[in-house]
């Protein structure tokens, strides 16, 4: 009897055989000979049907699409199960709060005390942290009280740079391209409370003919906003304007000493994230109208306070709180979709999301950060510790295969697209149980 070899069979049999094999299966077939290891590698659509059942880690960049299906269930695999390259890229002796964004995964823009730094990345995406591309000095003031000149946080807004200083001060840059060093439009003094608190937030509103600058401080129940016409050119003006007064206004999203701990625009700026101190839950001003989007839920207890949000998609907020609790909540009916815990109920200082179904937040503790799935609440996906000393992750920003957080003393860089057959498994997806002796 004769009979044809798996070799010898069409190509779309032999990709139908393939799809609905496991992953182990499919390993063992590609070690047989060097024909079939091709085959399945390079088929989309057998990786494709595989990692529909999968976290893979999206990215913002074109160079995620790119990428093979078969690159990127293996990169999703190594998030996964713990397979990971860390390394330190920065370390200093001063005890910093840090504050970074990884800006299309192309450079590291890293706020440490007063100064913003710009770093580049090699052909491996490993931020070069002994090359500066620029730094910035910001703006400061002196205060006679026990506050920093530190840079509290920092966003970037199409074309604008916005750092908020615990001084009680707001710097405005322009971004010239990512690689050169941003114009100073203005520094806005003495933010809240005629500058006595540090400005903890802040924010751009863009629309077609303005943009606004709003700042939020934990010590003050209120938003302050600037606005100006940004087709102007003349630096001047815009320093003029945004310091007269008539152009500031106040919004006040709760009454009593409730202060606002961060704010987060959508990606359409049509609507603004406030997360709160001492509130449960965020809440949402509808920047047409700068009125607050209803119902506004109110409890006021200082364990609940937000410390950081983000927009997961257009209608939901994924937000992290004090008492250690990570939660998406739907702004069209007011409900929490998601919700879960820090595997050791620490509390959560910060919080990404790829806009489907990862997210990742730092901790208090460990120098570790925590990825969860969206469709799986109650538990986490992994934990990671990026580097041996402790210290709370103040600050972290990821891609669809590089994590990179930022501790007291350094700053570390973890790698996902590694080999797994070189690399020690470290697996913490075990759910952990507190028990009371």
């Amino acid at each position: 009897m004769n009979g044809k070899t798996l070799l010898e069979l069409p190509f779309d049999i032999l990709v139908n055989i393939f799809s609905i094999l496991c992953t182990r299966d499919l390993r063992n077939l590609m070690l047989t000979c060097k024909t079939l290891k091709n085959v399945i590698i390079n088929n989309n659509h057998i990786w494709r049907k595989i990692g529909q059942n999968k976290l893979i880690i999206r990215n913002s960049i074109n160079s995620y699409e790119s990428q093979s299906w078969y690159k990127r269930c293996l990169i999703s695999h190594n998030w996964h199960k713990g397979i990971y390259k860390n390394q330190i890229v920065l370390h200093h002796d001063t005890l910093y709060m840090p504050w970074l964004k990884f800006h299309n995964s192309e450079i590291l823009l890293l706020a440490l005390g007063s100064d913003l730094f710009c770093f580049p990345t090699d052909r491996r995406g490993l931020p070069n942290c002994r090359k500066t591309l620029w730094a910035l000095d910001v703006p400061t003031i002196k205060r006679y009280d026990v506050r920093t000149n530190d840079i509290s946080r920092f966003i970037t807004n199409d074309i604008l740079l916005l750092c908020a200083n615990r001084d009680g001060c707001v710097s405005v840059f322009q971004l010239n391209g990512t690689k050169k060093r941003p114009s100073l439009l203005c520094h806005i003094e003495d933010c809240h409370k005629y500058g006595e608190v540090e400005v903890t937030a802040v924010e751009a509103i863009k629309s077609k003919t303005n943009v606004c600058v709003v700042t939020g401080s934990q010590n003050c129940a209120e938003l302050c906003m600037w606005s100006w016409n940004f087709m102007e050119n003349n630096d001047e003006f815009i320093c003029s304007e945004i310091q007269n007064m008539n152009c500031k206004k106040k919004v006040k999203p709760l009454s009593g000493d409730v202060g606002v701990r961060c704010l987060a625009t959508s990606q359409s700026n049509d609507r603004l994230a406030i997360g709160l101190t001492g509130n449960n839950k965020p809440l949402v001003l509808n920047c047409e109208i700068f009125e607050l989007q209803e119902p506004v839920d109110l409890t006021k207890n200082g364990k609940f306070a937000v410390r950081d949000i983000q927009w997961h998609n257009q209608n939901t907020l994924a937000y992290v709180s004090h008492s250690g609790y990570l939660r998406l909540l739907d702004i069209r009916t007011n409900n929490v979709v998601y919700e879960s815990m820090d595997p050791f109920q620490s509390s959560l200082y910060c919080v990404k999301s790829d806009g489907n179904h990862a997210l990742v937040v730092g901790t208090s503790e460990y120098s570790r950060c925590v990825l969860f799935d969206a469709r799986r609440p109650a538990r986490h996906v992994q934990m990671y510790f990026t580097q041996k000393k402790s210290s709370p992750i103040y600050s972290l920003d990821f891609s669809s295969s590089k994590l990179i957080a930022a501790a007291d003393r350094s700053i570390a860089f973890v790698d996902f697209d590694v080999n797994p057959a070189a690399i020690k498994k470290r697996d913490y997806s075990q759910v952990f149980e507190l028990v009371k002796r």
